[in-house]
């Protein structure tokens, strides 16, 4: 059996408040499992998100204040 986190333990994992755990729930970009009225969260779940938030250096490269 798959161990769950709660929304405190997976705000810890991605560094933010859990507040904006539930939020990115609601926007639809987190994976979450809705048991009874409680949101649980499985660690690869947030692993991938973690993966899917990340950017490459040289995506950001050249001059920040002329993006295209």
């Amino acid at each position: 059996m798959k161990d769950y986190l709660n929304l405190k333990q997976a705000g810890e994992l991605l560094g933010v408040h859990p507040v904006t755990v539930n939020r990115y729930c609601k926007d639809g970009i987190l994976t979450h499992y809705q048991i009874g009225s409680r949101k649980r969260f499985l660690k690869e779940d947030i692993d991938q998100f973690i993966k899917g938030a990340r950017r490459n250096a040289t995506e950001n490269s050249g001059d920040p204040f002329n993006a295209a």
